[in-house]
């Protein structure tokens, strides 16, 4: 996707959305604001706010014309990142703040103390694993933080329900907008055979696999151990781990452990995962948690048949028996049953598949949700005219 040229003065005249985000390291939150910001990049003058660093992705976004600030925020509670977020935002003449993740929010909404001129949006695309009860947490959201928010959307109805309980926030002021994934050219069978040859797998083995950030949160460690479990059963499968981050390490030495290391490749990351995703015959998404995961969207689109936990929103993705498997947390056996079950049936995955993919189609398009939040950025736009 790129931003077609515009003059200096056309691009004057546009309104200012500014996204606020963490940084833009690979993951699925950064993934969407990149790509929003270049959806984005013709009807707004967009610019990215990195509270930390700007991350691997800043690049691809500066080369289009958009502006990526970072506020170098400290370690802990840093109450310099509101006022400098309110001199960037009142520099760049901003209309709207789009906030991803309740950091994100907490120092925009502090910022507007200063600048109150944009208007603020809260998308909350995924919650703490375990979630942690806090009154005062509650107390500052109701009380403090959503006074200075317009809007608040939550990528599930999970995450709906946990902004509710976690962040004392009403369920009537919380739209659900689900993520939205572009669908990635088909690969040509020829060009499948030969990445899988490349990755070291033979053409009748069965791929099972998945892509994301090593984090604790992935439950790496539930799909390794179904992956030998299934294997010891039928030798024909394989385990193919993309990605990259702190659990790393332990995956591979728990790979080792469990004597699969011939039979389980890691690749660490790549800039071409979504196509590594078409050489799989099985995705899995073991998470504890999830908000709508983008990867897995992904493999959807892509016709990959899924397996996933029945946490957050991925029964809103998958429904179980219908477009897909959905295991309980944790449940390494009933994990390692579907690996064996879709190994061993190539209707079933098909019409899995097939059905998953219509799915997408109806729901999670990223046309969908671009038209969702153009309409809720013409509408503040419109209400901070009469405000």
């Amino acid at each position: 996707m790129s931003v077609e040229p515009r003059s200096a003065a056309s691009r004057r005249s546009l309104p200012a959305l500014a996204y606020v985000v963490n940084a833009l390291n690979p993951g699925g939150t950064e993934k969407l604001v990149v790509q929003m910001s270049l959806a984005f990049a013709a009807e707004f003058r967009v610019y990215v706010f990195c509270l930390d660093e700007p991350g691997l992705w800043a690049g691809e976004l500066r080369e289009q014309g958009i502006p990526v600030i970072c506020l170098w925020r400290q370690p802990g509670l840093d109450l310099r990142i509101p006022f400098r977020l309110a001199h960037e935002l009142r520099t760049c003449n901003a209309e709207i703040i789009h906030a991803h993740q309740c950091t994100a929010w907490f120092y925009s909404a502090l910022s507007r103390l200063s600048y109150s001129k944009p208007r603020l949006v809260l998308e909350e695309h995924g919650r703490f694993f375990p979630e942690v009860d806090s009154l005062t947490r509650r107390m500052v959201g109701r009380l403090v933080l959503r006074r200075l928010t317009h809007h608040f959307v939550a990528v599930s109805e999970d995450v709906k329900a946990r902004l509710q309980r976690y962040e004392g926030l009403e369920a009537s002021h919380i739209e659900v907008i689900h993520n939205g994934v572009l669908a990635e050219p088909p690969l040509p069978d020829a060009e499948r055979v030969a990445i899988r040859r490349e990755l070291g797998f033979a053409p009748d083995d069965f791929v099972v696999g998945t892509v994301g950030r090593f984090d604790p949160i992935k439950n790496l460690p539930m799909l390794v151990r179904s992956l030998a479990q299934s294997a010891a059963r039928n030798a024909r499968i394989r385990g193919l781990l993309i990605g990259d981050g702190e659990q790393l390490a332990p995956v591979r030495a728990l790979i080792d452990s469990l004597g699969v290391g011939d039979r389980v490749r890691l690749t660490g990351f790549r800039n071409d995962a979504r196509r590594l995703v078409q050489c799989m015959d099985l995705f899995v998404l073991a998470s504890l948690s999830e908000g709508t995961s983008i990867a897995l969207l992904e493999a959807v689109a892509a016709g990959v048949p899924v397996a996933v936990t029945a946490v957050g929103g991925n029964p809103e993705i998958v429904v179980a028996g219908q477009t897909g498997w959905v295991i309980p947390s944790g449940a390494v056996e009933a994990l390692s049953a579907a690996i064996l079950e879709a190994a061993g049936d190539s209707q079933l995955r098909h019409r899995l598949s097939t059905a998953g993919r219509q799915r997408f189609a109806e729901r999670f398009g990223f046309g969908n949700m671009i038209s969702s939040y153009r309409q809720l950025y013409r509408s503040l736009v419109v209400a901070d005219g009469t405000k």
